[in-house]
């Protein structure tokens, strides 16, 4: 397992929680982001919208964002709002810190990454690092236990848990992610291409081409990042496919 970390000692479960202030901020974006929506969008594509940021935002607001290591259970979990993810400590093959991005590389493929913690500029300048750093040390040193116990119970010839296949459902969750970030970016571009842009005040109208011209790029952004998703997906499949036939 690689990562760029020193190891720490071993605690059984860790757990790091956003502050108030990022669950603040979030009810912030969800009042501004439902704003915006109904304002420059016209009201049957504004609803839907303003419920979605809504969800979102308030999903964080009212559960957070967490990290929670659990060498008991083998896990690593990452918690944004209402969405968790769970990941195996021992599909884990890097662990990466950068500022306060914490990234984990699996066996199965992909990366995950969280930031510590979202959007809350005054932690990320003054703690972000440091917590980031701790949390990559805990994961960093569960990942060498848990690789720690699997390859002495190899050893033993301990055939009591059988493997639980991940190949199928590593393609499946990546092929999920492009179809979300693909819908993500048509959503983005349908957007752009419904914001009112003729108003009487000429602030107004330049706020609206902004918006317009801000969600177009990032719409196609998102359309390609998640072509190259599936691609690079499927390109690194086929020598696995062949493999197992063989």
């Amino acid at each position: 397992m690689r990562h760029n970390l020193p190891m720490p000692n071993e605690q059984p479960i860790r757990r790091w929680r956003c502050p108030a202030a990022l669950r603040a901020e979030s009810v912030v974006f969800a009042v501004i982001g439902v704003a915006i929506a109904l304002v420059f969008f016209p009201l049957w594509f504004a609803i839907p919208v303003a419920l979605v940021l809504a969800g979102v935002y308030v999903g964080v607001a009212v559960a957070g964002m967490s990290v929670v290591v659990d060498t008991g259970a083998g896990l690593l979990v990452f918690r944004v709002g209402l969405l968790t993810r769970k990941i195996r400590l021992t599909d884990i093959t890097a662990v990466l810190v950068d500022q306060a991005k914490v990234s984990v590389a699996r066996s199965t493929g992909g990366e995950v990454s969280l930031y510590v913690w979202g959007n809350s500029r005054l932690d990320r300048w003054l703690r972000a690092p440091a917590e980031a750093t701790d949390i990559g040390h805990a994961i960093a040193s569960a990942v060498a236990l848990a690789q720690d116990h699997q390859d002495k119970a190899v050893e033993a010839g301990d055939t009591g848990r059988t493997p639980v296949p991940v190949g199928r459902s590593a393609g499946a969750r990546s092929a999920l992610a492009s179809a979300l970030l693909g819908g993500a970016g048509l959503a983005a571009i349908v957007a752009a291409l419904l914001v009112r842009v003729h108003w009487h005040n000429p602030a107004m109208t330049v706020l609206s081409v902004i918006l317009a011209l801000v969600l177009g790029v990032s719409g196609l952004a998102y359309l390609l990042i998640a072509l190259w998703i599936l691609l690079t997906g499927r390109s690194a499949g086929r020598p696995a496919d062949g493999a197992s036939t063989a």
